[in-house]
């Protein structure tokens, strides 16, 4: 694919999942990820992930600074240091189609399994969250594992999304830091880098003020459906690799 053609997908899939996270929280990353992995070899896309959404997320946490949960802040980045370790161990080692079928069944399980009822607290609670989200993270470059967490918490819609945002982009630095000690050159991706920050900003900007033209629920249906057909993807590429 050509590098003009790349860029142009890659600012269209930035600036949509800055505008749905926007409008309903969630499915970002998923149309992000989707792209990426489909415009770029898997392992590229999985150590992009950590740096294609620092624009979206450092205006989230700005526009929330005052609601952010530090103490949950902490307790998160103190288990993903344990877990961004054991993640990149396992991901320098994993060949790329048995990462591919796993990725694919942690899509399916992510879109199928019904939400599971835990007591969450700010202590340790969130230090093992840290640590689980920063291992599949790294290892996928999809955590999941954060957002239903806070959601099971008592604090604001506002405190979610500030506390959230924060919570990323200090996993993001130490994931980048991880991918660069283990030899990616993140030099090769500069353009990428600088469209995906400024189609993320204007993203979230639009999308904070824009009315969702669907329902809630439909949205959610069809963000469902996409990521299963997403993993079904990934479980077919990873299979057909693996048996060639």
């Amino acid at each position: 694919m050509q590098e003009p053609t790349r860029l142009l997908l890659l600012a269209g899939a930035r600036f949509a999942a800055s505008f749905l996270s926007a409008c309903f929280s969630v499915g970002g990353g998923y149309i992000l990820f989707g792209a990426t992995t489909w415009i770029l070899p898997l392992p590229s896309a999985i150590a992009l992930q950590s740096v294609l959404s620092f624009g979206s997320l450092f205006s989230r946490t700005h526009a929330f600074w005052a609601d952010i949960d530090w103490a949950i802040v902490r307790s998160f980045t103190a288990g993903s240091l344990a877990g961004v370790a054991g993640g990149m161990w396992l991901f320098s080692r994993a060949p790329e189609n048995l990462l591919a079928i796993l990725l694919g069944v942690l899509l399916l399980v992510l879109a199928w399994l019904p939400p599971l009822r835990l007591r969450i607290s700010p202590g340790k609670s969130f230090f093992s969250v840290g640590v689980l989200h920063a291992v599949v993270g790294t290892l996928f470059g999809l955590g999941a594992i954060l957002q239903p967490a806070l959601l099971r918490t008592k604090l604001t819609r506002t405190a979610i999304v500030g506390t959230f945002a924060t919570c990323i982009i200090v996993l993001e630095v130490l994931r980048t830091a991880g991918y660069s000690a283990a030899g990616f050159d993140y030099r090769q991706y500069v353009p990428e880098i600088l469209v995906a920050t400024v189609t993320g900003l204007a993203g979230t900007y639009l999308g904070k003020r824009a009315t969702p033209i669907i329902p809630d629920h439909v949205f959610r249906a069809a963000l469902r459906l996409f990521i299963s057909v997403l993993g079904i993807r990934f479980m077919q590429k990873g299979t057909v690799g693996w048996t060639a």
